[in-house]
């Protein structure tokens, strides 16, 4: 297997529940170590979200695929429908909410793999942030 590409089938997935919502890794660097990035599909149940965050070194991309998402980026938001897309730059804030009927589904691209030691800084409960909806 060549050390620059890998096709990922369904049983190849790495499967995690984390904070209540279901992530199916397409790419991550534990399954290809030259990978520049990590991918996973996210599940969002209705009514549920990933309050106000930021990740200090790594950039995201969201894709939706299926529902609506209340996309928060610093104080701005906006709907996102399927086929919408947001680059979210390091260390900025932001947020992802469904807001629509049944699951909302994402796929989110980070970047890059190094950047993951720095974590995910939950800010959800900090001034300005904790006033930008309505809870």
């Amino acid at each position: 297997m060549s050390n620059t590409w890998k096709f990922i089938n369904k049983e190849d997935i790495m499967f995690e529940k984390a904070f209540g919502r279901n992530h199916y890794w397409h790419y991550h660097p534990n399954m290809i170590k030259s990978a520049g990035s990590y991918m996973v599909k996210v599940e969002v149940l209705e009514g549920d979200g990933h309050d106000f965050h930021r990740h200090p070194e790594m950039h995201e991309i969201l894709y939706i695929l299926k529902g609506q998402a209340e996309q928060w980026v610093e104080d701005e938001m906006q709907i996102l429908d399927v086929g919408d897309s947001v680059y979210i730059d390091a260390n900025v804030v932001h947020a992802t909410f469904n807001a629509g009927k049944g699951k909302l589904e994402f796929l989110a691209v980070l970047s890059p793999p190094q950047g993951w030691e720095a974590g995910t800084i939950d800010v959800s409960q900090e001034e300005p942030y904790i006033n930008y909806r309505a809870k």
